[in-house]
């Protein structure tokens, strides 16, 4: 019986091992978008940017915008960030 314990722990432990490199190992990817900026609800005048970037593999956004930013924008997908660097599209 006790033998049968210690080799279902042995199991568990090389199937949870395996497991979790695996996932470890997955490449991984965040969508990336910038942002534009309009004046109001029509979207017709655009004021302002944010370019987006990929910081050390996470999707954002440069630190300043360009223009004005405000509650009503779009934003335009350009690419993925992935754990190995920017895909642009």
């Amino acid at each position: 019986m006790a033998r049968s314990i210690k080799a279902i722990a042995c199991v568990t432990a090389i199937v949870s091992a395996a497991l979790s490199t695996a996932a470890l190992a997955t490449p991984w990817s965040e969508p990336l978008y910038d942002y534009i900026y309009f004046s109001d609800a029509t979207k017709t005048v655009r004021v302002g940017y944010h370019v987006g970037v990929c910081y050390n593999g996470y999707a954002g956004v440069a630190e300043f915008a360009t223009g004005t930013m405000t509650s009503h924008y779009e934003l335009i997908r350009t690419g993925t960030c992935t754990s190995k660097g920017t895909i642009y599209q």
